[in-house]
């Protein structure tokens, strides 16, 4: 196996998923950032949800996706 393309410390499949989360967290927290500035919440709110957002990932806005949601469907 040629040594320049061989890395031992890493596996191919791990880096390959880890590049795939990153790119999940980062399009989820950007989408959900974008979602909570349009809303209609109070800035207090939009502060706490980007907040929450941001620390949490995928956790975070999934969780803003879902209250929204619920909020929607009561009005």
């Amino acid at each position: 196996m040629n040594e320049e393309t061989h890395n031992p410390t890493v596996p191919i499949g791990f880096d390959i998923a880890w590049s795939v989360f990153m790119l999940l967290w980062i399009v989820l927290t950007v989408t959900a950032v974008v979602s909570i500035v349009r809303s209609d919440a109070d800035p207090v709110a939009k502060i706490g949800w980007s907040a929450l957002a941001v620390i949490l990932p995928i956790v975070g806005p999934a969780a803003w996706f879902f209250a929204s949601r619920r909020r929607q469907n009561a009005l």
